[in-house]
């Protein structure tokens, strides 16, 4: 039927097979149609619109006729392949909806390969799908993997799975529509988010950890374990009681009010000679020397290799390969026959907490700077990660942790080793 309208039906599950237009593409495709009719006709099955879903909605609101030409298929899931295959066909199709195609693809296909690959098609099965089952029995079609729905969708297996799990995410409501369009503008890439959703999902099942043991565990059970704010608790600690200060504060610009309250707590409980070592964030670093400085003799900066690979900062344009370890002392260091590097190397762990250092750093620390009767202490213990290297190591310790939840955390870690 040319240059006529009819009354076609929109099916929402076709609806969504369609990859968006963005808005410049939108506009230009409106402005096409004006000026020059709906060249291409509508392809319907049974009176529902199966492509050309954005033409018809210019031409409906525009009061535009347009072609219709209709398509027989023995079956919906007939339907749903045709409109994949038709869609890859487009040109300049981002890799986020190439994946989204491939990906429904696999989904249509998973039962039927399953059933292809057993040779066991029922007759009701027979019936329902049609002659597309008997093709891919006559064809032997392998069952879908992610491999080889990667390739259909033109990227490769790690970029697909990325787009799995954004799309995942997006249909889960954990992250905006204006993610997935940014990722489709290419403004950002798909691997970003995808790390993005995967840090924020184990940052989560961590705080539900936290909260479950602190649900289930009082933080006094054992006793030098302090919840609050080591600042309002020095009387915890006696004066001159402490070898070593190992601690990670948080870094953020905001953090840095904190290192004055550990500058003054270190230089009462310290013992003379006694070491102050924390790790501080790069843009912490001038902010933390002047605050600690007030009340400790500056001793080195060490540094600490990343051993998960390089971060990223695009604010400063570099890529962060290390972290710097601000080493203060009482006085002067008590054991300078002791050589210590300054360039150390532990693995990546976060299984206790968002920031948590490597284990095998506190305790080459701590066995180095820490006598075997001395005590060691730490006022930001998150994960526990220095009070177990001290417990491994047989030295005594103490710690202090705001949040109640991560307290209980840090003590079943420290309990069980």
């Amino acid at each position: 039927m040319s240059g006529v309208t009819m009354e076609i039906k929109i099916d929402k599950e076709f609806a969504d097979l369609i990859p968006p237009l963005c808005k410049e593409e939108r506009h230009q495709l409106e402005q096409n149609i004006i000026a020059e009719g709906c060249r291409d006709p509508l392809v319907v099955w049974n009176g529902t619109l199966i492509d050309g879903h954005n033409r018809y909605e210019i031409c409906t609101r525009n009061d535009i006729g347009y072609e219709v030409i209709e398509r027989h298929f023995n079956s919906r899931t007939q339907v749903l392949l045709w409109m994949i295959d038709n869609q890859f066909g487009r040109r300049n199709l981002a890799d986020i909806d190439r994946i989204a195609l491939a990906r429904k693809r696999e989904t249509v296909l998973r039962p039927i390969a399953a059933d292809s690959k057993s040779q066991k098609i029922s007759e009701s099965n027979k019936r329902r799908h049609g002659k597309v089952i008997e093709r891919k029995i006559a064809l032997n079609e392998k069952v879908k993997t992610s491999k080889e729905a990667a390739k259909s969708a033109g990227v490769g297996e790690r970029t697909y799975d990325a787009g799995k799990l954004i799309l995942d995410a997006a249909e889960k409501g954990e992250i905006a529509p204006e993610v997935v369009d940014k990722v489709r503008r290419k403004e950002t890439s798909i691997h970003r988010v995808a790390k993005d959703i995967k840090e924020k999902r184990q940052a989560a099942k961590r705080q539900e950890k936290r909260q479950a043991a602190a649900a289930t565990i009082k933080p006094q059970e054992i006793q030098n374990v302090h919840v609050g704010d080591f600042r309002k608790h020095f009387d915890k600690v006696a004066n001159g009681s402490l070898s070593l200060i190992f601690t990670d504060p948080p870094y953020d610009r905001k953090a840095i009010e904190l290192f004055d309250g550990l500058g003054e707590f270190a230089s009462q409980k310290l013992c003379e000679g006694g070491s102050l070592l924390a790790y501080v964030g790069h843009i912490q670093i001038p902010d933390a020397i002047a605050a600690l400085s007030k009340h400790l003799r500056y001793w080195w900066v060490c540094c600490c290799l990343h051993s998960g690979g390089e971060s990223l900062m695009k604010e400063y344009g570099i890529r962060v390969g290390w972290k710097a370890m601000l080493w203060f002392v009482k006085g002067t260091r008590d054991d300078k026959q002791k050589i210590v590097r300054d360039v150390v190397s532990g693995g990546r762990e976060k299984s206790h907490h968002d920031w948590q250092q490597s284990q095998s750093e506190a305790e080459y620390w701590i066995e180095n700077l820490c006598h075997p009767d001395g005590m060691v202490c730490d006022p930001f213990l998150g994960g526990g990660t220095t009070a177990a290297a001290a417990k491994k190591l047989n030295r005594k310790w103490i710690g202090f942790e705001v949040d109640p939840g991560q307290a209980a955390i840090a003590m079943q870690r420290i309990e069980s080793q």
